[in-house]
């Protein structure tokens, strides 16, 4: 496993919206070198960060294809990198999760990555069922998906 940590590791650095954050926090691309990233099959979600270390649900290992793995880390790292400068200030309430600043920079990184790696039907479908989990329908929908590909 801690093989194919360290492949993600160095795969990211070459990413575009991994270097943007880099740039914006004012990192090296080296920085993830010092986050801590494991699996745990425990977890009740895909991934989460705690104190700038990231993890991963097992089934990503087990199961996940190696865009998954690397999008959940371009996620993960943006908190990584709002962690240290400060900006999260607890924990995200669920109603409100896809309205909160942080996440939002963290998903559209995700999004970004998954626009330069994935087909369009399948960016699609993890939007929608993105926003199926958190139970956004309607005129709310449509804006959320905006917000959320604004940059791509």
């Amino acid at each position: 496993m801690k093989g194919l940590i360290r492949k993600l590791k160095n795969a990211v650095k070459k990413e575009e919206e991994y270097i943007e954050k880099c740039e914006k926090y004012n990192k090296d691309v080296d920085f993830i070198d010092d986050v801590n990233i494991s699996f745990d099959d425990e977890l009740d979600v895909s991934a989460k960060t705690v104190n700038g270390e990231i993890f991963l649900n097992g089934k990503l290992f087990d199961e996940g294809e190696w865009d998954d793995k690397m999008r959940y880390i371009i996620h993960e790292v943006t908190h990584c990198f709002q962690q240290e400068a400060g900006k999260v200030d607890g924990k995200v309430d669920k109603d409100n999760y896809l309205d909160d600043d942080n996440e939002q920079e963290a998903f559209r990184a995700q999004i970004s990555y998954m626009a330069d790696h994935d087909s369009p039907e399948e960016l699609q479908r993890y939007l929608e069922q993105l926003l199926d989990h958190h139970d956004i329908k309607g005129r709310e929908r449509r804006e959320k998906i905006k917000e959320l590909t604004k940059d791509i």
